[in-house]
């Protein structure tokens, strides 16, 4: 059996799918999912910080995906996530497994306080001490984040971001991520590797709203927030000081590419236009 925490979200959902395609017996994992998912998945319904429960989810699987489910970031998202990576590693200690493929993203790297880069990246080095076979699959920023301001967007035909306008960046369809984190899963290859997944092509903020502009049928522009309204404007978007504080770290060093480009990505076929049709 194959084991995919978090199976009902976009990205879990297509490594199960591509694992399932595959001829194995596959479990989904999520908070609250139904004891059968139908669809040829069976399902379990588990917090994952159940320590001694996802052991022993752990210990009747061949091989296993992981993703870090995001905290709330009405609290402190750094110390809530890292409760979840300790519950992982602590599960996965000791268990036997063919293949661990765990989800990670674009500029990982150590350090309090930068959001999902400095969690992410004591996930990875967690795992890397396992006795186990273990890839990482560092995907780049989301195409589907650009859904959530839709609304706003509807109604005034402005686009805010904290990204800058005019500067392209790489991202990446959420269900191809998941499908090549699956082939990953099922590969023999690849012991200890890193690998990198974007989409076709890069994008600017400016390229996005004119996608926008066209599913949305009407003008849309985008607005860049300045560096000094970050942390101000995640407050304003009911993140907490301390969740607001780590993103805002989080946004300087993506936008200002303080990490290390890969070179060679793989590279995911869904285009922007295609990734944000299927959310209306």
């Amino acid at each position: 059996m194959d084991v995919i925490l978090g199976g009902t979200g976009h990205v879990g959902r297509a490594v199960a799918e591509t694992v399932r395609a595959a001829g194995h017996d596959v479990t989904i994992v999520g908070r609250h999912v139904h004891a059968e998912a139908g669809e040829g998945f069976k399902a379990v319904s588990l917090d994952v910080l159940d320590t001694m429960a996802l052991r022993a989810l752990f210990q009747t699987a061949r091989r296993v995906f992981v993703l870090n489910p995001p905290a709330a970031v009405s609290g402190d998202t750094d110390v809530e996530e890292r409760r979840t990576v300790r519950s992982f590693l602590t599960a996965l200690q000791g268990v036997r497994l063919e293949k661990l493929v765990v989800l990670s993203t674009y500029g990982a790297q150590p350090g309090a306080h930068c959001g999902d880069l400095g969690v992410l990246y004591e996930l990875e080095q967690g795992v890397a001490n396992l006795n186990m076979p273990v890839c990482i699959v560092r995907a780049a920023y989301y195409m589907t984040n650009w859904i959530g301001l839709l609304e706003s967007v509807r109604a005034t035909g402005v686009m805010k971001t904290l990204l800058p306008s005019a500067q392209a960046f790489p991202m990446v369809a959420p269900e191809d991520v998941g499908h090549f984190a699956g082939q990953i899963l099922l590969s023999e290859e690849g012991q200890g590797e890193i690998y990198h997944i974007e989409g076709p092509k890069t994008y600017t903020p400016d390229e996005v709203a004119e996608v926008l502009c066209d599913l949305l049928g009407r003008p849309v522009r985008a607005e860049a927030v300045p560096q000094d309204q970050w942390y101000a404007t995640y407050l304003a978007n009911g993140f907490s000081t301390e969740a607001a504080r780590s993103y805002a770290t989080m946004t300087g060093i993506f936008v200002h590419h303080c990490y290390e480009a890969p070179t060679g990505p793989w590279r995911g076929s869904t285009d922007l236009a295609t990734c944000l049709k299927r959310c209306f």
